[in-house]
């Protein structure tokens, strides 16, 4: 079989509100929908993020399954443990898998999982999560081999998070992006300043100089049309553009909140514009 891939997308998971008002004006607090994506073909393949209880773990490791392939490697694309919790299912259920991540990033993921990050995660999840979380380790280079094929890991900075990076398979025209590119989703601006912003939109330009036609965001609205590359990008860098301006005008948490539900009616996970706008306009931008 030739190189091909496919998604693994599960829906906004609750997790307890810690903004006033959300839930009584828009209902639950969530989770953002999130995915994991397998590349591969009769040779090789590679499993890119693997999500963060532990039943989604499972869930993706039997899906990995039902593709009769066996990932050499788990790649992680970034520091945020929403993205590599799950690993502990995957290795139990393909303990010759590699898990891999950019050297550089290898310090952050090992705070994200220090006792006192679990514990911030597990408030999310009680009882949901892993009690022996794995980070992974170092990759020696920025290719991985699938098959006869190469995968390109193309660190771009700080987007949501600082050692972001993206995956790009050029054979397949396909980028694999992490949470650099959100899909139909509200991106994740909680804590960020003007500079990691501005990086943000630095890291699209660089996606977009791939010139993929398809990309996989980690964060993907499993109702979007399509996974089309240059829509994606131009939807995000837009956000973040409609994002700051609305940030300058607002003086409150609400008339941010409603600045960008106005430009922005249809996006999965309005949780995540409600607690940027509350934590930007209450400490301080």
């Amino acid at each position: 079989m030739s190189l091909d891939f496919d998604v693994f997308v599960v829906d906004p998971k609750p997790i307890p509100s810690a903004v006033p008002g959300f839930e009584e004006v828009v209902g639950p607090a969530t989770w953002p929908p999130s995915t994991s994506t397998l590349i591969g073909d009769d040779d090789g393949a590679v499993l890119v993020d693997c999500l963060i209880t532990v039943r989604e773990g499972r869930e993706l490791a039997a899906w990995v399954k039902s593709h009769d392939r066996e990932p050499d490697y788990v790649y992680i694309t970034h520091p945020h443990a929403d993205h590599f919790l799950g690993l502990p299912e995957i290795l139990a259920a393909f303990p010759q898998a590699r898990p891999v991540a950019l050297a550089e990033s290898i310090s952050a993921m090992e705070e994200q999982i220090s006792p006192g990050y679990m514990r911030v995660w597990g408030g999310f999840f009680p009882g949901q999560l892993t009690a022996e979380p794995v980070p992974p380790g170092p990759l020696n280079g920025r290719t991985i081999p699938i098959g006869a094929s190469t995968a390109a890991l193309i660190p771009v900075g700080t987007t949501d998070t600082g050692h972001s990076s993206v995956v790009h398979v050029p054979d397949l025209s396909l980028v694999v992006s992490g949470d650099v590119v959100y899909n139909r989703t509200h991106m994740w601006l909680m804590g960020s300043t003007p500079d990691s912003r501005a990086d943000w939109a630095r890291a699209l330009d660089a996606v977009a100089a791939l010139e993929a036609d398809t990309l996989i965001a980690g964060h993907r609205d499993p109702r979007a049309a399509d996974d089309d590359a240059h829509r994606q990008i131009a939807e995000s860098r837009r956000y973040l553009a409609d994002f700051e301006t609305a940030l300058e005008r607002s003086s409150t948490p609400g008339e941010l909140i409603d600045r960008m539900t106005a430009a922005y009616p249809d996006l999965a996970n309005p949780y995540t514009l409600w607690v940027a706008a509350h934590d930007l306009l209450t400490t301080g931008t």
